[in-house]
């Protein structure tokens, strides 16, 4: 699974114990493995002298999260007063993408501009069509479309991403919402929920069918496909221009 870090990662090592001298930085494209039979995920980011491993117990610093945003402003018609907190989860969803699927890091702000400037930005949300299309036109991106679960799941284990388009059947939310899939590790698909909040999934119904590590979710990819149902396209598949 590949992810982007967007704030500093304090690391350890293979067994646990507290690494001072490593760290993983701000903007550092990260491959994360399969947990360890010690709860430890195993993370490899970039540094001087090439890739280095170490471990983390929960997977934070790897979300964008639009709670986070209620000073950017991002108006539609009939949403003047709107930001990023309430109606930009595209945003979110997309800047988590685009890091992890080519590397290249766009700020909240930045993408909530081009969402406005490129007419993605519609009343009630993100045309994510229409933003894919430009981001594409405009860094080393390819994107297609499907509401196949299965080309989902062979779209990850080629190294892709994606943008979810879930429903709001009250799963993931109650509303139409955009979340980010970074990869599926273990048979569980890893999960940026760009409007997650403490106590969001503690209820019975969404805790035993959602696991929270971090600020990352692990669900079954039959829970997400059935929280997308009613949405097409379901899934917007994002890899690097380069990738194979």
């Amino acid at each position: 699974m590949k992810a982007m870090a967007y704030k500093r990662i304090s690391v350890l090592t293979e067994t646990g114990a507290a690494d001072p001298k490593s760290y993983i930085a701000a903007g550092d494209l990260c491959t994360v493995g399969a947990r360890t039979l010690a709860g430890l995920w195993p993370v490899t980011y970039p540094t001087s002298k090439g890739g280095k491993t170490r471990w983390v117990r929960e997977l934070r610093g790897l979300l964008v999260n639009q709670n986070d945003f209620a000073s950017i402003p991002y108006p539609a018609k009939g949403y003047e007063r709107a930001t990023v907190k309430s109606g930009g989860c595209g945003v979110c969803a997309a800047v988590m993408a685009v890091g992890a699927a080519c590397g290249v890091s766009v700020s909240v702000r930045g993408m909530a501009q081009y969402a406005q400037s490129w007419g993605a930005r519609v009343p009630g949300g993100t045309d994510m069509r229409r933003l894919t299309d430009r981001l594409c036109a405009t860094f080393p991106l390819h994107c297609t479309t499907t509401s196949s679960i299965g080309a989902l799941r062979a779209h990850l284990a080629a190294g892709g991403v994606a943008i979810c388009n879930v429903a709001g059947r009250g799963m993931f939310s109650t509303g139409g919402h955009y979340m980010t899939v970074l990869g599926e590790l273990d048979g569980k698909l890893i999960i940026a929920d760009p409007g997650l909040y403490a106590g969001k999934y503690a209820t019975p119904y969404r805790r035993k069918s959602v696991t929270v590590s971090g600020e990352l979710l692990l669900a079954s990819p039959e829970v997400l496909d059935g929280d997308c149902t009613g949405r097409w396209p379901r899934y917007y598949l994002l890899k690097g221009a380069g990738s194979k």
